[in-house]
């Protein structure tokens, strides 16, 4: 009698183990895309919230550039043109891109020029564009583009 009532807490005991373990497990925080991290919110230990995000990954196999056009150009654009990208970093090199996305929105750039007294409010559209090559290009380097339309 008293064997069966200490199997029966052994058995207890460990399907008491393999819960915590399951909850443990929900603990650990596993990114869906192989990368660097670029920014991190939390530390270990501290409260996460649902709607907050805990850390920023870039996905460097597939490098983006984020470009801003002038709204007045917007219309000449299409997915798929050509891009030159240059990049003071790499004098006289050029790479090959292409536009991967078109916002579907103008957006607003303010330009303080050295005279205080005039801002410069500029329209522009946001325009995505995809490497077509390696590049030893880094996140956050300043790059030249200059865009191709095709002919319509």
């Amino acid at each position: 009698e008293t064997l069966a009532l200490h199997e029966a807490q052994v058995a207890q005991a460990e399907t008491n183990v393999r819960y915590v373990r399951s909850l443990l497990d929900k603990t650990n925080v596993v990114s869906p895309i192989s990368g660097i991290l670029i920014e991190r919110y939390l530390d270990a230990g501290e409260v996460v919230i649902p709607e907050k995000p805990i850390v920023v990954i870039a996905d460097i196999a597939r490098l983006r550039i984020n470009a801003e056009v002038d709204e007045t150009d917007a219309g000449r654009l299409q997915l798929g043109d050509p891009v030159e990208i240059r990049a003071y970093a790499y004098p006289g090199k050029v790479y090959k891109g292409r536009i991967e996305e078109i916002a579907q929105y103008v957006g607003k750039r303010e330009i303080k020029p050295n005279n205080p007294a005039v801002n410069l409010g500029l329209k522009i559209i946001q325009v995505k564009i995809a490497l077509l090559e390696a590049t030893p290009l880094k996140l956050g380097m300043t790059v030249d583009i200059r865009i191709t339309p095709a002919t319509r």
